[in-house]
């Protein structure tokens, strides 16, 4: 309409959300200010004791304990439109505080991790303010956090910034097969061993090796320009390699797609969630048993692969290009503006 004020948009954002996975978070939170022209508010840190902010910190056996802090005023946002950006629950402090959104019009909370070992986090979440979109990366968390939240939820897959993960070519990868994050120990040993016997650099200590106060965004940066440099990624999902933490779920993390936009080929088993194939296309995932019979059949499977890696390098790009517009946060925000109604913010 002619003369409309544009909506001011405002994005929480949580200053102690610091190390290497939160580097994700960042690109996220930075497509959306690109996009709505939104104003960066932190998040007070709650001024107790670091002792007591810690005994009382979500995912804590004191946790329920919070509910007998008394709210804290001092903190208010003015905003038409909201974001939250969370890795779990466990990161807000907005339990504490009160009426801190009394001037907020639309109020978004986008939570990335969201297994059932969180829920009571995820309840206090959810009572923390009058949320007119809640929504969660896992598509089958959907069922379990309206039960157990009583409130309706949307899920809205992870994503990636295509310009940070932008593949190189053959002659520049010098890492034949990189592993980040979960790992399977036999086939890990299993590859170790085939690289170094084969004189090839095997890479899996970017994520494992990193000092968590070193900014983010650097972390990132570095993680990125491995993955791009990899021949082959190894990809297992959390229920192989961390089954309680899973509860069931198969979810899409951030891997997959950091994987896919750097055209570096993935190896192990995809996620079952139900839309991984609609936006990875068939057989992103090149299968590698996680439990092989001994290590000799992982070799001779990394053998073969390596063998075919110009090929498979050429096939990942063709996967890329064809699917890369699915993958970028910038349609996770057009997403989220249509499910709110605000069409592209303006």
């Amino acid at each position: 309409m002619a003369g409309r004020m544009p909506l001011r948009h405002v994005l929480l954002t949580v200053p102690e959300s610091n190390g290497f996975q939160y580097g994700v978070l960042r690109d996220f939170e930075d497509e959306i200010v690109r996009a709505t022209g939104a104003a960066v508010v932190p998040i007070p840190t709650w001024d107790a004791p670091a002792p007591i902010r810690e005994r009382l910190g979500h995912g804590t056996r004191y946790a329920p304990l919070r509910r007998f802090v008394p709210s804290r005023g001092g903190f208010q946002v003015d905003a038409d439109v909201l974001w939250l950006v969370l890795m779990g629950p466990e990161s807000s402090w907005l339990d504490l505080y009160r009426a801190w959104d009394a001037h907020v019009g639309y109020r978004i909370v986008y939570v990335y991790d969201t297994f059932a070992e969180q829920l009571p986090a995820l309840r206090r979440l959810a009572g923390a303010a009058r949320w007119d979109l809640m929504i969660t990366s896992f598509h089958s968390a959907v069922p379990m956090l309206e039960r157990e939240t009583g409130r309706r939820w949307h899920a809205v897959a992870q994503g990636v910034r295509p310009d940070r993960f932008a593949p190189v070519p053959a002659a520049e990868r010098g890492i034949a097969v990189s592993s980040y994050g979960r790992r399977l120990e036999g086939v890990h040993q299993a590859l170790d061993r085939f690289c170094e016997d084969s004189g090839l650099y095997y890479d899996a200590t970017v994520a494992a090796t990193l000092n968590p106060r070193v900014p983010s965004s650097y972390l990132y940066r570095q993680y990125a320009w491995h993955l791009r440099h990899s021949f082959f990624t190894v990809a297992w999902p959390v229920e192989l390699t961390h089954p309680a933490r899973a509860g069931g779920l198969s979810p899409m993390t951030c891997r997959w797609f950091e994987a896919a936009a750097s055209a570096t080929t993935m190896i192990g088993r995809p996620p079952q969630d139900p839309i991984f194939t609609e936006l990875f296309g068939e057989g992103a995932v090149l299968p590698l048993d996680p439990a092989p019979r001994s290590p000799g059949e992982t070799r001779e499977a990394i053998a073969s692969l390596w063998a075919q890696r110009d090929a498979l390098l050429r096939r990942a790009e063709a996967l890329r290009a064809a699917h890369l517009g699915r993958w970028t946060w910038e349609a996770r925000v057009r997403e989220i503006l249509a499910l709110a109604g605000l069409g592209r913010g303006d």
